[in-house]
């Protein structure tokens, strides 16, 4: 089954660009497309100018976050089936632009050492129970998705 989408990406290209502005695309959805960066690569096949990261499931968490339809998500964790025939594609607000759904994830990346303890653990798990996991080492752990680090300016 194929479904036609309208899709508007913010753009913005600071070496031409003033300000962002947003370009529509029409594209037919199929069954290949189960997710918002499988659409956003056939879009850059298209216009080889659209900018976007590759790099789901490489541990940078969060580094695949933007805002779909005005909320923030991870793009890699969107199915193009939950969402409506027409879809805004936004950048993440208060991040440093580097180019069109593209922003400085430097922040993250810098966060990371001060909770690898907490990601990383050793210790096998006893059969058929949870790791428990104090407040104090879950609060370790917030601010290192960008989507929610964001949305506070």
């Amino acid at each position: 089954m194929i479904a036609e989408r309208v899709i508007k990406i913010c753009r913005y290209d600071p070496d031409k660009d003033v300000l962002p502005y947003m370009q529509r695309f029409e594209v037919d959805i199929d069954q290949n497309d189960r997710m918002v960066p499988d659409v956003l690569v056939r879009l850059k096949s298209v216009d080889e100018s659209i900018s976007l990261r590759r790099s789901c499931r490489e541990g940078t968490r969060g580094s695949r976050a933007i805002n779909i339809n005005g909320a923030k998500r991870p793009a890699c964790q969107t199915s193009m089936k939950e969402l409506p025939s027409r879809i805004i594609l936004r950048l993440l607000p208060g991040l440093p632009v580097i180019r069109d759904l593209i922003v400085d994830m430097m922040s993250l990346f810098q966060r990371y050492p001060s909770v690898m303890l907490y990601l990383i653990n050793d210790t096998p798990p006893s059969p058929g129970r949870e790791r428990p996991q104090s407040p104090e080492e879950r609060a370790q752990l917030d601010g290192l998705c960008e989507c929610c680090s964001s949305a506070c300016p």
